[in-house]
């Protein structure tokens, strides 16, 4: 039998697929390794500074003033550890004192990172240095900056109120906004949580669509994210953008800093010629491993609103997340009294839009992700059947609407033959789901 191998943990999970069963297509990013320079790389794109803006000449004028350090939380893998020391030592050699320096995890709805994962996640040059959260359920923490892209804006007063805003992230492919990255790290990233849900619904309105890798002219997330980091420089102080794409071993590839919007819109281009991959042919079944998004059910079904569009109609979908995190603080209802077959049957023929109302009416303590994440998995379950291996999630044995959850490969394998018959089946498969998406031949076909 043919067997592929993806990306698991520290290791590979190999995978013996159906004898019928014959691959069409792999797809991997197209991303060259960072060269091991790539500290002095990033030390010089400081101060080069996209859009004219130079790190050196926005901490001189900045000296007396409160500078912030937006960074990734838990769920992303950017080695911030060695990231945060070399940008320090432009901010530290500017005279800005470690008691002007303040850092705050841009984890939008994701619970507060723990001290420990902290410390882990910063490394030693931040050890004295003040440390936070986004506290997005305190509406005192936040303040309104206006309205953009029909949304209400409340961002933590903390980061409005900064002289300087150094934002520092990978730009990688994201379901909704097109790519991560840029002001997203503030909007939704360090908002309130009534602006954080109005943002993903931005996503969700309409027929289900691709939007994963689309620009900003078509991308109403983007545009609404793009107009508040406007206003908020507006208001007060600067941002400033420190900006990498990541290779396969989670180092900075290739680096830009300046300005935040032209840093992002390189950054994003770059990582749509080497994540965005053209698939020929949709598959009849598409194996999509989440990694390196795969720490918690959240994360690792963004694999799913990736790549499902390499899939056929009706087509099965594979989903490989490891989940170490498990739910990751998501709310799931203890019980669910219908089998992913027949919400599925639900969903096709109420629509995603009331099914997903339906749910987030009958369970009403759904929190704000998880009710957003049921009306994403209703859109994508109305077009292909989902079968997820996560032996965490299935240990946990928590039901989620419409998601099938196995042990291992062979069950879901086995489950998704069940589905599609015995016949030969095109297989497509995207070892890192989680960072790479589809690019139809034909533009148009992805809404088939």
């Amino acid at each position: 039998m043919p067997d592929i191998s993806v990306p698991w943990g520290p290791g590979e999970l190999e995978i013996a697929l159906p004898s019928h069963w014959t691959v069409r297509q792999e797809v991997r990013p197209d991303l060259r390794d960072a060269p091991d320079d790539w500290r002095d790389y990033l030390a010089r794109a400081l101060n080069q500074g996209v859009g004219e803006m130079s790190l050196t000449r926005l901490l001189a004028a900045r000296r007396g003033g409160r500078v912030l350090l937006l960074v990734e939380d838990v769920t992303r893998d950017s080695p911030l550890s060695e990231i945060l020391p070399v940008v320090l030592r432009e901010v530290r050699h500017a005279g800005v004192a470690d008691e002007q320096i303040e850092v705050v995890f841009a984890n939008g709805m994701h619970p507060p990172m723990t001290d420990a994962q902290a410390d882990a996640k910063l490394g030693e040059d931040c050890r004295g240095i003040a440390r936070r959260s986004n506290r997005y359920d305190d509406p005192a923490a936040h303040l309104t900056l206006g309205r953009a892209g029909g949304v209400d804006i409340r961002v933590d007063r903390g980061v409005a109120d900064a002289d300087l805003r150094i934002i520092i992230s990978a730009v990688s492919p994201h379901l909704q906004a097109g790519f991560g990255g840029g002001y997203k790290m503030i909007f939704p990233g360090c908002s309130h949580l009534e602006t954080i849900r109005a943002l993903h619904r931005l996503g969700l309105r309409g027929r289900a669509r691709q939007l994963v890798g689309t620009d900003v002219e078509t991308n109403a997330m983007r545009q609404a994210i793009d107009a508040a980091g406007t206003m908020l420089d507006e208001r007060h102080g600067t941002t400033y953008a420190v900006q990498y794409l990541l290779d396969g071993r989670n180092l900075p590839a290739s680096v830009a800093a300046g300005e935040v919007i032209p840093t992002h819109r390189m950054m994003a281009k770059q990582c749509a010629a080497a994540c965005g991959l053209v698939v020929e042919q949709p598959g009849d079944v598409l194996i999509a491993n989440a990694h390196p998004r795969d720490f918690d059910l959240w994360q690792s079904f963004k694999c799913i609103a990736n790549t499902r569009w390499a899939a056929r109609p009706n087509g099965a979908i594979i989903c490989l997340a490891r989940c170490e995190g498990g739910l990751h603080g998501m709310k799931v209802p203890k019980f669910w009294p219908l089998s992913p077959q027949w919400t599925r049957r639900l969903v096709r023929g109420l629509g995603p839009d009331a099914l997903g109302s339906l749910v987030t009416r009958l369970l009403p303590g759904l929190a704000g992700d998880a009710a957003f994440f049921v009306r994403m998995a209703m859109q994508t379950i109305q077009r292909n059947p989902i079968f997820m291996v996560s032996p965490t999630l299935s240990d946990l044995a928590a039901p989620f609407p419409g998601l099938s959850i196995f042990p291992g490969v062979d069950e879901a394998i086995a489950a998704a033959e069940r589905h599609l018959g015995s016949g030969p089946q095109r297989v497509v498969v995207f070892p890192s789901g989680g960072t790479t998406f589809p690019v139809p031949p034909r533009r148009g076909s992805q809404n088939a």
